[in-house]
């Protein structure tokens, strides 16, 4: 009888099974190794992460009076005003014949506040009606010109100015000889002024005029076109103190 051949079928099964494990562990491994390389690497997301704006800077508050860059001071003279920058340099300057809406603009830039408007009645002959441009402090005085009235050439004052403040906001307004507002009898007779008026009985302060001579209205009875006016110092009623300043001529008093 033959003898009997052990059977191989287990053996053949058990080492099949390992290759496939094998293979198995190889395939994770592959799997959930990275893009560079290193295990365990996160896939990458199909959708990125929103990103968050900068924050908009919150831009700084302007004051509403605040002058105008350039704008430094008002200066008056017997011809006019200018407008000037800090290097002394005009920014605009008016005469007080020319038109009086370009100076309005200017100084209503540098002031940074439009003016307040009101008339001021003239006498029908003389004088004209006067539109008051007035920047609580600072007041140009412009003639109205009428259709029946004179002509603005030919009246001796088309426009004149008062001063009662120093400054409006931040821009100082420089009159001449040294006068401000606040400054004291003595101290304006200090400064020289041509003539003295005392309206102290009848409850007024003083009258300080300065420069009489240089006022200029007419030459050989036609008015000039290059006005110059003098200066005029009130004082309140007990005299104490300069409450006004007003560029005009001489004779208006």
């Amino acid at each position: 009888m033959d003898a009997v051949r052990p059977r191989r079928t287990p053996w053949l099964l058990w080492i099949v099974a390992g290759i496939a494990l094998i293979a198995a562990v190889v395939a994770v491994f592959v799997l959930t190794r990275g893009d560079d390389g290193t295990p365990g690497a996160d896939p990458p997301s199909s959708t990125a992460a929103p990103s968050t704006p900068p924050p908009t800077p919150t831009p700084t508050p302007t004051p509403t009076n605040a002058p105008p860059v350039g704008a430094s001071e008002v200066v008056m003279s017997g011809t006019g005003f200018s407008i000037d920058a800090a290097d002394g340099s005009p920014i605009f300057e008016f005469a007080w014949r020319d038109a009086a809406e370009p100076a309005v603009e200017a100084l209503t830039e540098a002031f940074g506040t439009a003016p307040e408007l009101s008339v001021h009645p003239g006498d029908g002959t003389h004088f004209p009606d006067y539109t008051q441009y007035d920047w609580r402090g600072f007041t140009l005085y412009d003639m109205v010109v009428t259709a029946d009235g004179k002509a603005r050439s030919e009246y001796a004052t088309p426009t004149w100015a008062s001063i009662r403040t120093n400054e409006i906001a931040g821009i100082p307004i420089v009159a001449e000889f040294g006068l401000a507002i606040g400054s004291t009898v003595d101290a304006v007779r200090g400064m020289g002024p041509d003539e003295e008026s005392d309206l102290t009985e009848r409850g007024d302060g003083y009258i300080f005029a300065f420069d009489i001579d240089r006022t200029v209205m007419f030459s050989e009875g036609s008015p000039v076109d290059q006005l110059v006016y003098s200066v005029f110092a009130d004082t309140d009623e007990p005299g104490a103190e300069v409450v006004e300043i007003r560029y005009r001529p001489y004779s208006l008093l």
